[in-house]
């Protein structure tokens, strides 16, 4: 529904005219149809979109283009797209807007640059007006992206309401199926939840980054890696203007409850771009309210300070601690004497070197104290005992010698030896004492 500069010449088998109005260019094509620029009885230019004669055979798309027509007839606002007329039983189907000249805004920042933070505000407070009376009639848009919205001379307008739902109604998709744009989807919507008002707030939120830095919050990649970054990376908010910063990281926030509504951000981003201050949130309980600003025109003085009454002065104070110090110093050093050092020369000798030389035996030397010597502390390593089987020593038993008066006499050399007295063989020694 955009002007992106001309229209396209139109196809041999394409109509002249569809419904009420003349087909004067085609202005682009997409996966559910395509779209041409009309003409009405009065001149007023329009869009009229018309489905694919293929997926009008199919029940189930020619039911959600009817659920289409019937939620943009609902929603009435500035900076929505209006519906002129639609015929959802003609063969193709066809659907009839107001002609909303301009850019989108993926092709305005690619091809320009992003918006300054003045239109910036102006921008965020169009889309925040739409999503407005989107929510008021009962409608999720669930697509808001940057190529939904045109930058028109009158403000941003939002379109494309072709996987809008309902809030009241279950959805024509299937169960698990994820609906609306990678990098522009809820984390809500990720994990599985049904898509709410708060998902168009978030939405909200990476529109506005993406307009103030020409790049998504969430970078680009795969859908999966996008699926994940929602879930669990902050926004890339580097680039957004301060004055607004706080309010996108809030629209963006991880859990739904946390973000504002849609009204609520309305008031908020027209505040800032009206250069006051949004109103706090409610005062609980327990909280002391401020006190009223004074009327324009009046000068709030100060309380008078008042001098505190009998108030002595210092300085006699600090001279009488000046003299008792003083007279402290004078008695010490009387008792203690003056020590060499410290005497002028002017200062006459307060004895005679005869005096000096002779014994003062007036006073008796105190005895010197003996110093006690310093015990040596000797470490004492105990004693290595012996095992228990080397306390007793092997002991050679001694020999039993006869006693001398008793030996036997050797018989002769001579006499022979009886045969029962015959040597024995000496065993070999093995050094071993005898038992």
């Amino acid at each position: 529904m955009s002007d992106p500069g001309g229209f396209g010449p139109l196809m041999e088998d394409e109509h002249e005219a569809i419904g009420p109005y003349r087909i004067v260019g085609r202005m682009g094509a997409g996966g559910m149809g395509v779209v041409y620029a009309g003409i009405a009885d009065d001149g007023s230019r329009v869009a009229v979109k018309v489905i694919h004669p293929g997926l009008a055979a199919d029940p189930q798309f020619l039911a959600r283009f009817v659920r289409e027509v019937d939620l943009l007839s609902r929603v009435q606002g500035r900076c929505t797209v209006s519906v002129l007329a639609a015929d959802t039983a003609a063969m193709p189907p066809w659907l009839a807007t107001e002609f909303v000249p301009g850019p989108t805004v993926s092709t305005y920042v690619q091809d320009n640059a992003p918006l300054p933070p003045d239109e910036l505000l102006s921008f965020g407070v169009d889309i925040a007006e739409a999503l407005t009376d989107i929510h008021r009639a009962g409608i999720v848009h669930r697509d808001l992206k940057p190529g939904n919205v045109i930058l028109s001379a009158s403000g941003a307008k939002v379109l494309d309401f072709g996987i809008a739902r309902a809030l009241d109604e279950s959805g024509l998709t299937g169960t698990g199926a994820l609906i609306g744009s990678p990098g522009w989807i809820s984390p809500e919507q990720y994990r599985g939840d049904q898509a709410d008002a708060a998902a168009d707030v978030f939405a909200w939120g990476a529109l506005m980054a993406y307009a103030s830095t020409g790049r998504p919050p969430f970078g680009t990649g795969a859908p999966d890696v996008l699926a994940y970054r929602v879930m669990s990376v902050d926004p890339d908010l580097s680039g957004v203007p301060a004055r607004v910063r706080d309010l996108v990281r809030s629209a963006l926030a991880k859990d739904r409850t946390a973000r504002p509504a849609s009204d609520e951000l309305l008031a908020q981003v027209t505040a800032l771009r009206a250069g006051t201050t949004p109103m706090p949130p409610t005062l609980t309980a327990g909280t002391t309210p401020m006190p009223p600003p004074p009327k324009s025109g009046t000068i709030v003085m100060p309380p008078p300070v008042s001098p505190p009454a009998n108030r002595v002065p210092l300085w006699p104070a600090a001279a009488v601690l000046a003299t008792i110090v003083a007279i402290g110093a004078l008695v010490w050093v009387g008792s203690e004497g003056i020590p060499e050092a410290l005497r002028s020369l002017s200062d006459p000798p307060t004895s005679t070197p005869a005096e000096n030389l002779t014994p003062d035996t007036s006073a008796t030397p105190t005895p010197r104290r003996r110093r006690r010597p310093r015990r040596r502390l000797r470490l004492r390593l105990p004693r290595r005992r012996p095992a228990r089987g080397r306390l007793l020593r092997r002991r050679r038993p001694l020999r039993k010698r006869p006693p001398q008066g008793r030996r036997r006499a050797r018989p002769p050399a001579h006499a022979a030896r009886p045969p029962a007295c015959r040597a024995r063989p000496r065993a070999r020694s093995s050094g071993r004492p005898p038992r």
